[in-house]
């Protein structure tokens, strides 16, 4: 697939032409284990009041539990039971069998619109999703962004000494001058970006993405990558246990690990932001409870509640920014700083089916 079959100039993304200082833009979300296994018992099913969340796992998923979930579930009067490993092929074998387990989804920008392309979502209610009315971000037919995030390059500073780890995506690629394993994500998405910051693409000047140059780029680091990372808390565990050196992590997981006292730290000067979405399942037998659900999400104190408690994350919606913690506006970054690369939806929206299967299909190539 070349650069030209992708389509031409990406639309920009709209929330970074909002007035108003450039902190202030991220503030308010503009561009700004207690998981059980996926797996869920057919009896789930049966219970009407009670919903599958599926998300990424780990101390993220226990911050969002503790914080919304669990709250909204005792408000609502309802059960939600946490899974993790969001994962479209799952997701269309429920749809396309009529055997629906997953009611809520969390999903990078990428999957959930490509997920909503292939119809595989409900339709948002906006007449029960009220608060969606104060995103900062586009709203779409059938997901909502939920919550921003940001990643860099994660080592332990205990083996990496200053000087000794990479700091840029061209370091990470040089593994002449740093040498060691690495780790990257196993998805398309986020993982073309940092490819092509590698090769020289200026962080503000990614989008339309150029894919055949970003598959040139991960041809020379493939060899070095010992792990091709799927469940997002690997990006910590991974580094824990010492079997990788230098891997793509985020900056919300490495906060969290440093709080548990895990000798880990993020190289993020020039941090990539993405969106995380949440959605609901096509088909649910629980689709009233699970709009309920995500009209939750998108309240100003449960948005502040899940970032203040989880720094390293940032909010999507206006009534939220006035609640952050000054741990939360330390580590912002600044979306319009040059160094800063914000991950285009609108791009993905239009391009995800074809470079996803490409990227699977290259992972598999020797």
């Amino acid at each position: 697939m070349t650069k030209q079959e992708l389509g031409g100039k990406a639309r920009n993304r709209p929330t970074l032409e909002i007035a108003g200082p450039s902190r202030r833009l991220f503030l308010t979300g503009v561009a700004a284990t207690i998981c059980a296994p996926a797996v869920i018992s057919s009896r789930r099913a049966e219970a009407a009041e009670s919903l599958v969340f599926v998300g990424w796992g780990g101390t993220q998923q226990k911050g969002y539990d503790e914080q919304c979930l669990q709250p909204l579930a005792k408000e609502l009067g309802i059960t939600i039971i946490n899974a993790y490993g969001p994962d479209l092929a799952k997701l269309k074998a429920q749809v396309t069998t009529g055997k629906v387990e997953w009611d809520i989804m969390s999903l990078t920008g990428a999957m959930a619109v490509g997920a909503q392309r292939e119809k595989l979502l409900e339709p948002i209610d906006y007449s029960i999703v009220a608060n969606a009315s104060d995103l900062t971000l586009p709203k779409h037919e059938a997901c909502l962004p939920w919550y921003l995030y940001w990643g860099g390059i994660g080592y332990d500073p205990k083996r990496h000494a200053p000087g000794k780890f990479p700091t840029t995506w061209q370091e990470f690629w040089d593994v002449r001058r740093f040498p060691g394993r690495r780790g990257l994500r196993n998805r398309a998405d986020e993982i073309l970006e940092v490819a092509l910051l590698a090769d020289g693409v200026k962080p503000k000047e990614l989008y339309p993405l150029d894919v055949d140059r970003a598959f040139k780029s991960l041809d020379r680091i493939k060899p070095h990558v010992t792990n091709w990372i799927a469940q997002t808390p690997q990006t910590v565990t991974l580094i824990q246990s010492n079997e990788i050196d230098f891997n793509y992590v985020y900056k919300g997981r490495v906060l969290a690990a440093q709080e548990q006292k895990i000798s880990i730290e993020i190289a993020d000067e020039y941090p990539l932001v993405s969106t995380t979405y949440v959605a609901v399942a096509k088909g649910t037998r629980n689709k009233k409870a699970a709009m309920q659900v995500l009209n939750g999400l998108l309240r100003p104190d449960m948005q502040a509640a899940f970032v203040n408690a989880l720094p390293g994350n940032g909010v999507v919606t206006r009534g939220a920014a006035s609640k952050l913690s000054p741990a939360v506006l330390k580590v912002l970054p600044d979306p319009l700083s040059p160094k800063v690369a914000v991950n285009n939806d609108d791009w993905w929206a239009d391009n995800y089916q074809k470079v996803a299967l490409r990227f699977k299909e290259w992972l598999l190539m020797g």
